[in-house]
């Protein structure tokens, strides 16, 4: 399957990381301003992930006389579950990319600063948000490690079902229901933690003063 991670509007934020020197603060602040919107839409995307849990736990232990409308009611969470994962996908693949143009111009730049100290201080700045920016990638990636197997086991679980609508369907899936739901809460850690690391990065990169 597609590798992941559900927080779509996620990486929506990441064509941020090109363009001339002169607008650099200009893009910055841009940026800043898409990873903090995109740190709220992780936010927000816990809410399929509950929702895909959810209907798994109702059909599984809640088994009504007619169970297709609640199959149903599943696999629509899947599909919705796998869009935005299939969403966040396409974004995030130019991220180390984007990363490695932004901070190649930024090497360029500090080339032509010639006052030593200033020098200085503008590699230490640039270093601090190369790493909070690995810290964003590497978030990324182990969210994604986890959330494969997860969503893999979702769609397995529907396809089973598909075929064998049935008592029987049911009880032969509950072990993979019952290791669902006990992923769902460290995923949702990870997804919680990676929101805080996008909006660490955008506050780095923004041009507005901080409240006190």
């Amino acid at each position: 399957m597609k590798p992941f991670l559900p927080l779509a509007v996620l990486a929506a934020s990441l064509p941020l990381f090109a363009g001339c020197a002169s607008s650099g603060y200009q893009k910055a602040g841009k940026t800043s301003t898409s990873l903090q919107a995109t740190a709220h839409g992780i936010d927000h995307a816990l809410v399929p992930l509950d929702n895909v849990v959810a209907a798994l736990s109702d059909l599984v232990n809640n088994p009504q006389p007619d169970i297709t409308p609640q199959f149903k009611k599943y696999s629509t969470a899947v599909n919705k579950l796998e869009s935005l994962a299939d969403d966040v996908r396409d974004h995030a693949t130019g991220m180390r990319a984007q990363g490695a143009a932004y901070f190649k111009n930024w090497d360029l730049e500090l080339a032509k600063i010639q006052n030593e100290d200033i020098h200085s201080r503008s590699l230490d700045r640039k270093n601090t948000v190369a790493a909070q920016f690995e810290r964003v990638r590497v978030s990324y990636a182990r969210t994604t490690t986890e959330f494969t197997p997860f969503m893999s086991d979702l769609k397995d679980i529907r396809t089973a079902l598909a075929t064998d609508l049935t008592a029987g369907g049911l009880t032969s899936i509950k072990g993979l229901s019952t290791r669902a739901n006990e992923k769902v809460l460290p995923l949702r850690e990870s997804l919680i933690g990676l929101s805080t690391d996008f909006r660490s990065l955008g506050v780095a990169l923004s041009t507005a003063t901080p409240t006190q």
